[in-house]
């Protein structure tokens, strides 16, 4: 091992120190994620020093050779300490958070366990330095948060973990693929290398595609979205604010590494992300405005602001790293991003514990006289709306200023802006509509009065501990912190990513965040919700006896997992089949045809050999006697038969006088031989038996290739 081994640690010791959690979750009631949060808490220790290095100028690299074959590369420059800084802020906060949400759940030692596998591997993910040490970890991450979103065993989280578990096993094997048509050894090369690599290659173009579809899978970008608008509202609040703050960033990093290293200077692939962003920005927002779920609406804008994120991604990518303004967009909004959803997600879990309900009909009125929980829901709804003085206002300007930048970039060279020039105005009302729905949100909890059950959530004073009420409002002050001081907080964010982006810096630093143009922007915006609000006021929410309702309005028809892709994976499921039964008549029919020629050859064989006998038996063998012939089985069955028989009968001569042994091994070994024979006959005439042999032969490849 070469390098600074702390990076390796970081990433191991939640691993190693998550059966610890689990062992002290059976023995004593919230010890789980007490032990959670203190290893959560000493990985995020380790993180800032690796991110007060990276500050500096001296990233820790870590070489592992023979790591899982292919060696183990990380490295902590200043955006990948950054983010993986932002994991550990996050788990931290949800653990403290979950000793009062699962204080009367159960399996609470079981969510710790696989809550500190995930950590690791997140960790472990961002700060990996090539592709094929990114896979290795983002496929444990996938894998040990299965149970998050299965953690209530209700029919409905069943059904969405499976959901989830299809998605992310297609989304790896597939990323799979696509590193095994690299060529050149570049799933393996650290990522600085891989522009050189590429500038030699020819055809990367499907292998990209190929792993931008597994990260994608796990960003929730569309077509991929499936798992979740479904995995969020079954899945436990501390759950649900780390699916969305920093799961789906692991895929955006995934995109940031192929749009700025692997495809560096491919405008086609670039572009690909862009217009993929635009879609799902206005996508999410349209699916949030219609839910009626309190955490679906939150997760459909979980991917709407995907969407935003995958725009600056795609402005990175189409200006080669010279639209300083959309990388700084980029880190800016993925940091305020995972806040936003810290925040609210557990705002949510407030009201899911106290209220043991979701939907907003059953919620209304729940936040009212709870001025902390008031204070925080109302900071990440402004935060993430973008209005001026919160942190999400200045990350969505330097997206906005960013694609205003290549509009007129393109201008000045004379080629069509016109779907850029649309993609703004989809950019300006996906943030009218996020302050719709949000808005929606806020005065359904914190205004409106509910008709059955307010006297109860008004008696409800003790609905948070003073510990999660310390933390949940930390993280809320962040986003004001940030907000109101953007010139030197957020363009530090942007500065320290600058590097992995290998982008510029913009050109008119220090940035005017709250110039006139920039605030126009938002007004836009701002009042593009005006008028979406009273569109859903009007359409969606009908009143009923003097009141607001909120109807399901969405039709369910219009699923695209029950529209498209199940009934896919059944037809698919169906053609394998087919295929699977026409292999195996053809295997059969060429098994009986071989049998019987066999079976005329061993006849041919048969008479001929008894033609020499009569021969030899006249001649020279005239005087030789034959052999007795065997009672039951063969000659080999019958020898061990007679000489295991003898020892029984010695034993039951001494030791097992009283108790004798009944067996008869000349019978049944020549009974086994026989089942054994006719078993082998049965399996080599099935495609299960070239199925068997062929998962053998590829288990000793894969052994081979890991030994050597």
């Amino acid at each position: 091992m070469q390098g600074n081994a702390l990076l390796a640690v970081t990433a191991f010791l939640p691993v190693l120190l998550a059966p610890a959690a689990y062992a002290v979750g059976r023995r004593r009631k919230g010890g789980a994620t007490m032990t959670a949060a203190g290893v959560s808490a000493v990985t995020l220790a380790m993180l800032v020093w690796l991110l007060s290095r990276a500050a500096v100028g001296e990233a820790e690299t870590l070489w592992w050779p023979g790591f899982c074959g292919l060696g183990l590369r990380m490295r902590a420059d200043g955006f990948r300490a950054l983010y993986a800084c932002v994991a550990g802020l996050m788990w931290t906060v949800t653990s403290l958070f979950g000793r009062d949400y699962f204080a009367h759940e159960h399996r609470t030692e079981r969510y710790a366990l696989f809550s500190l596998i995930t950590l690791g591997a997140t960790v472990g993910l961002f700060l990996s330095d090539t592709l094929y040490s990114a896979f290795l970890f983002f496929e444990v991450m996938s894998l040990a948060s299965y149970p998050w979103v299965a953690q209530e065993e209700t029919p409905e989280a069943m059904r969405a973990a499976q959901t989830y578990l299809y998605v992310a096993v297609i989304g790896g094997l597939v990323m799979l693929m696509g590193l095994f048509l690299l060529p050149n050894g570049m799933a393996a090369a650290p990522y600085d290398q891989l522009p050189a690599l590429a500038a030699q290659t020819q055809g990367l173009m499907l292998p990209a595609l190929l792993v931008l579809f597994g990260f994608g899978a796990k960003a929730g970008a569309f077509p991929l979205h499936i798992w979740l608008p479904k995995a969020h509202p079954v899945a436990p609040a501390p759950a649900s604010a780390l699916l969305s703050g920093m799961l789906t960033k692991a895929g955006v990093l995934g995109m940031l590494v192929l749009s700025c290293y692997l495809m560096r200077g491919a405008t086609a692939f670039a572009d690909l992300i862009f217009r993929l962003g635009v879609i799902t920005m206005a996508l999410g927002a349209v699916l949030a405005i219609f839910s009626v779920n309190l955490k679906r609406t939150l997760a459909c804008s979980s991917l709407s602001q995907i969407g935003f994120i995958m725009i600056g991604v795609g402005l990175v990518g189409l200006s080669n790293g010279e639209n300083g303004l959309a990388a700084f967009g980029t880190v800016q909004h993925m940091v305020n991003h995972s806040l936003f959803k810290l925040v609210l997600f557990l705002c949510a879990g407030v009201v899911a514990m106290n209220a043991h309900a979701l939907n907003l009909n059953d919620v209304r009125g729940f936040g009212r006289r709870k001025p902390v929980l008031h204070a925080c829901f109302l900071a990440g709804m402004l935060g993430i709306a973008g209005v001026p003085l919160f942190s999400g206002y200045a990350s969505k300007s330097m997206l906005h200023e960013g694609l205003l930048e290549y509009i007129a970039e393109l201008g000045a060279q004379g080629l069509n802006a016109a779907p850029y020039q649309a993609a703004e105005w989809v950019f300006v009302l996906s943030g009218g509509m996020t302050l719709c729905y949000m808005l929606k949100l806020y005065l359904c909890l914190f205004w409106q009065k509910n008709p059955e059950r307010q006297a109860d959530y008004d008696a409800m004073k003790s609905y948070l501990s003073p510990v999660s009420k310390v933390a949940l409002g930390l993280c809320a002050a962040l986003i004001v912190l940030l907000g109101v001081w953007p010139g030197v907080f957020m363009s530090a964010l942007g500065q320290l990513a600058l590097p992995f982006l290998g982008s510029e810096a913009p050109h008119h630093l220090p940035i005017a965040y709250f110039s006139a143009e920039n605030l126009l922007g938002a007004a836009k915006s701002l009042g593009a919700s005006v008028v979406f609000f009273g569109i859903n006021r009007l359409l969606l929410t009908p009143k009923r006896d003097g009141r607001v309702t909120y109807p399901d309005r969405w039709p369910k028809r219009l699923d695209l997992e029950e529209l498209v892709y199940r009934p896919a994976l059944s037809l698919l499921t169906i053609m394998g089949y087919g295929v699977v039964i026409v292999l195996d008549g053809l295997m059969d029919r060429a098994a009986a045809l071989l049998c019987a020629l066999g079976m005329a050859l061993a006849h041919v064989l048969d008479v001929s050999m008894d033609c020499l006998g009569v021969a030899a038996r006249r001649t020279v063998l005239s005087v030789r006697h034959a052999r007795p012939p065997i009672p039951v089985g063969n000659r080999a069955t019958y020898s061990l038969g007679r000489l295991l028989d003898g020892a029984v009968a010695v034993l039951n001569r001494t030791v097992r006088r009283e108790k004798p042994i009944r067996t008869h091994f000349e019978s049944v070994l020549a009974a086994g031989k026989e089942e054994a024979v006719e078993e082998f006959k049965r399996v080599t005439r099935s495609i299960s038996f070239g199925l068997m042999m062929f998962a053998l032969g590829l288990c000793f490849t894969l052994a081979y290739l890991l030994w050597r």
